[in-house]
């Protein structure tokens, strides 16, 4: 029950009793009376769980992650939101590959066609190659030592014709766009680095590869992968065997080489080495669904309720991984991003509290929990591409990752919260921000990182970019990295309640403010939404 009403009904019931035949009218309640129904303690309820060992830190594809969003799917469904998501249910389906590499061959042949050297790298041996980037396809063609890759408008040490061959150079990391690119451009087979003279080094790094053939390797979006191609490879040669199909006496004679080549860059001439190179990449597809979570609040405004302001959360973590000194293995994540994953429940609790009531939003809310963001924005990615409501009619995404803890620079200040977008987007949706501050919690809205030569480059590496991308005006709620991020003790014992449960508030007003707004925030910096698009 919303207690500023209490008076007021008590006044009546003594009236009623009295026999009186005045009448006394009920204030009109508002959508913003209800965000005082946000408390610790039903944050903190919730949390529990999402934050939980037996949730194995909800990595993407994971049981664990299944177990999550059962949980937030029948809270849901209690609170009586829309299931707007795949055949009725509160789910919207992914697929995900991951291929499972399980090794790489690798055949020198020397100038007459002969095989000289065939070697392997996979979880039991390691060769004279170790793979970066993989290829799909099985390549051969000739090698070309392109010195340290350098192509600008007065040096250019590439040959004239790359094309079908491999780019053999001395790995420098300030040329590596470069490389790639020329690689790219040339239609050649791909780079080989030699990253230094160590070979004790390219051992090491080769032994530690060894652990990874066999398992599946990174997520990428299906649907994205139909028309690519595949890319260019990138492979690691031990330094050994780049001097001796370089014809040098030792590793030391690729060391001075290197160091010449460093001071006569504009001299040098590139050269083909005769050999030829075949790369066999022994690989396994391998597709792993998983799932956004979608809820849905229809508005009431007539003229309104087709248009839809989106909250977002990726609710996946990192899962298992090394253990911290501790042993602890699991990386449950309460503050990345069970945080905002509980703040966004419980807005939309109070939401349907209001509406409830007949005070809720003009405009309808969309509750999306995404899943994949530790992957790549996997899950907001899919959504921004296969939105359920138009993003022609997507007036505003509030993205909330990471918001029940102080970072480094505020320990002793639970009254901030750092905002990324709004004005550098969209100046209404700046102003309802602010607006909906003054009325509730006036917390320090910080734009440390609202900037887009943030070192950090925050702005791009939440949910929010993948509407931002489209043109969506976007704010992007934070509180900052810490020192348990990305890590086992990332425990709900260390989330600041107090300060989770204002910073969810304000998300509420925000909600309000720009739901029932008159008119939708417009874009007034197109620089932002350009830089996103790029």
């Amino acid at each position: 029950m919303n207690t500023k009403t209490i008076p007021v009904l008590l006044l009546i019931a003594t009236l009623a009793c009295s026999g009186t035949k005045e009448t006394v009218e009920l204030p009109t309640a508002s959508i913003f009376d209800f965000d005082k129904t946000i408390t610790a303690e039903g944050l903190r309820a919730d949390l529990t769980v999402i934050s939980h060992d037996s949730l194995e830190g909800r990595d993407t594809g994971s049981e664990g992650l299944k177990k999550a969003a059962n949980y937030l799917s029948k809270r849901y469904e209690t609170l009586g939101l829309d299931a707007v998501g795949d055949n009725g249910t509160y789910y919207q389906k992914l697929e995900l590959d991951q291929p499972i590499t399980n090794g790489f061959t690798h055949n020198v042949y020397s100038p007459e066609g002969e095989l000289i050297n065939a070697s392997s790298h996979n979880s039991n041996e390691i060769g004279m190659f170790r793979t970066w980037r993989a290829g799909t396809e099985q390549l051969r063609g000739e090698v070309v030592f392109a010195g340290y890759g350098i192509k600008n408008d007065t040096i250019n040490q590439y040959p004239d014709d790359i094309s079908g061959k491999w780019v053999m150079v001395i790995y420098d990391r300030a040329n590596f766009s470069t490389i790639t690119s020329a690689v790219d451009e040339g239609n050649a087979l791909g780079s080989i680095l030699i990253l230094n003279s160590d070979e004790e080094s390219f051992t090491q790094r080769a032994e530690e590869a060894k652990s990874g053939f066999g398992q599946p390797g990174s997520m990428s979006l299906s649907y994205l992968n139909v028309d690519r191609e595949s890319p260019s490879v990138i492979d690691i040669i031990s330094p050994t065997f780049a001097a001796e199909l370089m014809q040098l006496e030792d590793l030391e004679a690729l060391n001075t080489l290197g160091e010449e080549l460093r001071t006569s860059q504009d001299t040098f001439e590139p050269r083909g080495l005769g050999f030829e190179i075949e790369y066999i990449p022994s690989m396994q597809e391998n597709v792993t669904e998983s799932k956004n979570i979608v809820a849905f609040i229809e508005g009431s405004g007539p003229m309104l309720k087709d248009e839809v302001v989106v909250l977002s959360s990726h609710y996946d973590h990192v899962g298992i991984g090394r253990p911290d000194s501790t042993g602890d293995a699991i990386y449950n994540g309460a503050d990345d991003d069970g945080s905002g994953t509980v703040g966004l429940l419980h807005v939309a609790q109070a939401l349907t509290a209001a509406k409830s009531a007949g005070a809720g939003p003009k405009r309808s809310v969309l509750i999306l929990h995404v899943t994949g963001e530790e992957k790549g924005l996997l899950g907001s990615r899919y959504y921004s591409d296969h939105p359920i409501y138009s993003i022609e009619n997507t007036v505003a995404n509030l993205n909330v990752d990471m918001i029940g803890r102080r970072d480094n620079e505020n320990p002793d200040n639970p009254d901030y919260i750092y905002i990324i977008g709004g004005k550098i987007i969209s100046s209404g949706l700046q102003n309802m921000l602010e607006q909906a501050n003054a009325m509730s919690v006036n917390l320090e809205l910080s734009d440390r990182y609202n900037d887009l030569e943030d070192p950090n480059q925050f702005y791009r590496r939440s949910d929010h970019w993948n509407f931002g991308r489209l043109g969506v005006p976007f704010i992007f709620f934070f509180n900052g990295v810490h020192p348990d991020y990305h890590r086992p003790s990332d425990e709900i014992d260390k989330i600041d309640f107090e300060a989770l449960t204002k910073r969810t508030q304000l998300i509420y007003m925000t909600t309000a403010a720009v739901a029932n707004a008159e008119a939708r925030p417009e874009v007034d910096n197109q620089e932002f939404i350009e830089k996103t698009r790029q």
